[in-house]
């Protein structure tokens, strides 16, 4: 006998809901340094280019992101308990921001620390994070190097661009309310060797090769790209997507067919003179009409199909 699902309570789906319809759906302006250790560079290019459906969180991970940010709080609390000395905010009020690769490379610092028991006159950079019972024990275990290499990249990224050689991984576990701290050096080379790798990124209009061509690898699996990666899934159709535009220093965009700056809004919706990155087409390129506008492929089944007819034909 088939066992009916017990009903979600309806309390619980209206809060779930309730965060959901107040969460804003964006896309990420930059590349955040949050994600520069990671390992697939495709999925990184993938979302600087915006190739896949805006992110629908549901309300129940929306609320463990808030659990995040309200321990943030508590460790800094607990750090001016013991006599240290916390900056949290800028000299306007607002988190720590830093940028690098002409603005492309984004992220804002959790704290700096001054009055640690261990080195009580050097400034550190403060990374806060929160883990269930396994997690946890793994970092305890092997290291935040070892363990997560995404909050050890994004520290000694923060470490680099403020100009500070030491930081402090703080560590608490959901499960028990255990803390951990772990204080490191800064790795000069290998966050260059991190930026290097997210300038190309930003630079190039060709894919990254994947981690794996396995369909079903598993580190492929929760991926948000996986449709367009592995399933030939149509990308999004947005200015990042086109072959006319480019970013430029300072964070921004610009459109080489209308030679002019993209607002976020426009990068957004896109023109009808879009036309995709060669590298997002299942085929090769055999042709290109500047003054049509359009750009021939010859496809994996041997057909021709022009990218651009369709504004001839609306025309």
């Amino acid at each position: 006998m088939v066992v009916i699902p017990k009903a979600q309570p309806s309390t619980v789906t209206a809060i779930y809901r309730a965060y959901e319809e107040r969460a804003e759906k964006r896309d990420g302006r930059s590349i955040s340094v949050s994600t520069l250790a990671e390992e697939c560079q495709r999925k990184l290019w993938y979302d600087f280019r915006w190739c896949s459906p805006q992110e629908e969180v549901p309300g129940r991970t929306l609320r463990i992101f808030e659990t995040g940010v309200r321990e943030e709080e508590r460790w800094i609390e607990n750090l001016r308990m013991i006599g240290c000395e916390v900056w949290d905010r800028d000299e306007n009020g607002n988190q720590i921001k830093v940028e690098a690769c002409g603005g492309h490379v984004r992220g804002y610092l959790d704290s700096e620390i001054l009055g640690l028991p261990e080195a009580p006159k050097t400034i550190h950079v403060g990374e806060i994070k929160s883990h269930n019972a396994k997690s946890f024990a793994g970092v305890k275990k092997d290291g935040v190097r070892k363990a997560k290499e995404l909050h050890f990249g994004q520290l000694q990224t923060y470490m680099y661009l403020r100009g500070l050689d030491r930081g402090i991984y703080l560590a608490v576990c959901k499960d028990t309310d255990e803390l951990y701290a772990e204080r490191l050096h800064l790795d000069v080379d290998y966050v260059l060797r991190l930026l290097a790798k997210a300038q190309r990124i930003i630079d190039s209009h060709d894919t990254p090769p994947p981690i794996s061509d396995k369909p079903d690898f598993f580190k492929c699996q929760w991926c948000r790209h996986k449709p367009v990666c592995k399933e030939n899934t149509q990308p999004r159709v947005n200015c990042r997507t086109c072959l006319f535009s480019a970013p430029e220093i300072g964070g921004s965009w610009s459109c080489a067919r209308h030679a002019k700056p993209l607002s976020i809004t426009e990068q957004e919706e896109a023109c009808p003179c879009h036309l995709w990155l060669p590298t997002l087409i299942d085929g090769e390129q055999v042709d290109a009409d500047d003054e049509a506008g359009t750009v021939t492929y010859r496809m994996a089944d041997g057909t021709l199909w022009i990218d651009g007819a369709h504004e001839q034909e609306a025309a």
